[in-house]
């Protein structure tokens, strides 16, 4: 797994609106927060999605995109979204070309492991949050990253 120093790859997905979206597209203005879920509507997913959600205005007074990424195809993200009223990106990764690319693998064989990436301005990872089932720790830690290296 990519850990704090390097380089980010890119990433190209559609979000759950259908756009396509590049990585390198939303950095230099803002820093990128990529937080990588299992499956959308499982508990804890539904429950860290929703503490990014809560959060969101404190990611954006730090300067921070929030984005999820999972499996999930585009209009699983769509209804994930609009029924927890979501306000940051989702990504679809059916293929998990993402996954692979920032060395994510399987737990249990079948859904990626939970974690989150903090990526400067530059496209450096900054942070790396792991933890299966401590959703609300993925925000508290990126959070307190971002607030550490207020850039």
């Amino acid at each position: 797994m990519l850990k704090p120093g390097d380089r980010a790859p890119e990433v190209v997905a559609f979000d759950q609106h259908g756009e396509l979206f590049t990585l390198s597209s939303a950095l230099g203005a803002k820093q990128v927060v990529l937080f990588f879920y299992p499956k959308a509507e499982t508990h804890v997913c539904t429950l860290e999605a929703c503490s990014f959600r809560d959060h969101y205005e404190a990611f954006m007074s730090a300067e921070a995109t929030v984005i999820g990424i999972s499996h999930d195809p585009v209009e699983t993200q769509r209804r994930f979204a609009q029924r927890y009223q979501l306000p940051f990106r989702l990504l679809s990764d059916p293929d998990g070309t993402a996954a692979r690319a920032f060395g994510l693998t399987k737990w249990l064989g079948l859904l990626n492991d939970r974690v989150t990436f903090v990526i400067d301005r530059t496209g450096i990872i900054r942070a790396v949050v792991q933890g299966r089932f401590r959703s609300e720790h993925h925000v508290q830690e990126a959070l307190e990253n971002l607030r550490q290296r207020k850039v």
